[in-house]
């Protein structure tokens, strides 16, 4: 099982910050509107009532400890006869009070003060006035109840209620802060939850746990226009470095046999298989080398328009023998070793017609003039086209979207191109987040490794 470090756990919390901000505001906003506009404040005060009669300190010096213990038993008993219907029914006729007794025993509740002889009536009603007068009554008919029932007079009231000036409850600011809490940590809890549940590919540990395959490059996200490339936009970007990087790990995968015909290809749509291609096409130009992109993809071909180029001939024209690569190839200005060949007319049989006789002499052909063609092909898990055109070629790299991919269709997708035998050299991660935990640990590692293989062959 993959470790999970600190680092990646800052980087979940920083994937889905959003989720928690929204919820920690969500909650403190709910919480305010309910707390404000929604619940109605309740006020509480309370009789203070004593048990027993009080001494004449000037003629007694001290009190008679049974009687003290008789007064504090009878707190317990005259605290049940307090919350008796006998009480209730007689205050909610007195107030001439539209209330139960179930709700009257709600509103009042007796505090007795342990190892004393005081009794604490506490009311709580929405409105202040009644809730002393409530509270007032309630002492009165106790006293009356207790002379009547037990015909003694040992109950006096120390305190009336006062009229409360403040609600207790709601306390806006608390249910607030107790919400905000509570939105943060429902925040983190869906984070790791959504990241638990996240069956995509995220890393390289993913690649090579699910593929059994190496990263050959991971390429950030970056701002990526339908006809720039970025190493002429920004070469000095990590997003070039990134492509560098990649264009020397793919010259040292294969050091017994030079790969010359590569096939690029993905799963699914949108993963940014032709803008990978295309930049990868740019930046071995750069690096010397006599470069023919071929766009493969003759279901929905895409290099033409980023490169904004005709697509009236093309691969197609070459293969059904109408014309020689010589009279459709584009020569791409800016840089003196890309030539391009677009798709050509959309055939309807494009697999036949990739692994094809015709299209392997093409190749071969094709050879003799360039260092090294690259093809764009459609997704592996829609059409099989890039598995047949694998089988002519020396080796296929596989492009997965960072968090975008799933597992599931990854390995299907890698096991159609096993049926066929593919010799898949690696995985490119595209769209690694800047500020997730991939791509600073991929673009590091592989900028150190690019290093160390500048430094040996200047040696």
């Amino acid at each position: 099982m993959e470790e999970i470090s600190l680092r990646d756990l800052v980087g979940i919390l920083r994937k889905w910050l959003w989720l928690i901000i929204v919820l920690f505001v969500a909650a403190i906003i709910i919480s305010g509107i309910i707390s404000f506009y929604v619940l109605e404040p309740e006020y509480q005060t309370f009789t203070t009532l004593m048990v027993g009669k009080p001494k004449d300190y000037r003629t007694e010096n001290t009190l008679e400890y049974n009687e003290i213990l008789l007064n504090q038993k009878l707190v317990s008993t005259y605290g049940e006869l307090v919350k008796s219907r006998a009480v209730a029914d007689r205050v909610i006729d007195n107030l001439k009070l539209d209330l139960s007794y179930k709700q009257f025993t709600e509103k009042v509740n007796v505090n007795l003060v342990k190892d004393t002889e005081i009794i604490k009536l506490q009311v709580t009603d929405r409105d202040p006035a009644l809730a002393a007068e409530i509270a007032d009554e309630t002492a009165e008919v106790f006293m009356d109840t207790v002379r009547d029932i037990m015909k003694v007079e040992n109950v006096q009231v120390i305190d009336k209620a006062q009229l409360p000036e403040n609600p207790i409850k709601p306390r806006p600011m608390l249910n607030m802060a107790i919400a905000g809490v509570l939105g943060l940590m429902m925040g983190v809890f869906f984070a790791f939850l959504m990241e638990y549940l996240d069956n995509t590919i995220k890393t390289k540990a993913d690649v090579e746990r699910h593929l059994n395959l190496p990263v050959l490059g991971a390429i950030p996200v970056f701002d990526n226009k339908a006809t720039k490339l970025i190493s002429l936009t920004n070469p000095k970007s990590p997003v070039t470095e990134a492509f560098r990087t990649l264009r020397t790990n793919i010259q040292f995968s294969s050091i017994d046999e030079e790969i010359r015909t590569l096939v690029i290809t993905s799963s699914t749509p949108t993963e940014g298989k032709s803008v990978v291609t295309s930049n990868m096409a740019a930046i071995m130009a750069q690096g010397d080398k006599k470069v023919l992109l071929i766009d493969g993809d003759l279901r929905k071909p895409r290099i033409h328009e980023r490169f904004k180029l005709s697509n009236h001939q093309g691969l197609t024209n070459i293969l059904v023998g109408d014309k020689d690569l010589k009279d459709v190839v584009n020569r791409y200005a800016p840089l003196d070793n890309l030539y391009i060949l677009t798709s050509g007319p959309i055939p309807p049989n494009p697999a036949e017609i990739l692994g094809s006789k015709k299209m392997k002499d093409f190749l071969n052909k094709a050879k003799e003039d360039y260092d090294i063609i690259l093809i764009d092909t459609p997704p592996i898990g829609l059409v099989t086209d890039s598995g047949v055109l694998s089988t002519i070629c020396d080796a296929l790299i596989y492009v997965v979207a960072v968090g975008q991919t799933e597992v599931d269709v990854v390995k299907h997708s890698k096991d159609l191109l096993d049926t066929v035998n593919a010799n898949i050299i690696g995985v490119v991660l595209n769209k690694v987040p800047v500020d997730g935990r991939s791509y600073y640990k991929y673009y590091n590692y592989y900028g150190y490794y690019e290093e160390e293989v500048k430094e040996g062959a200047s040696v």
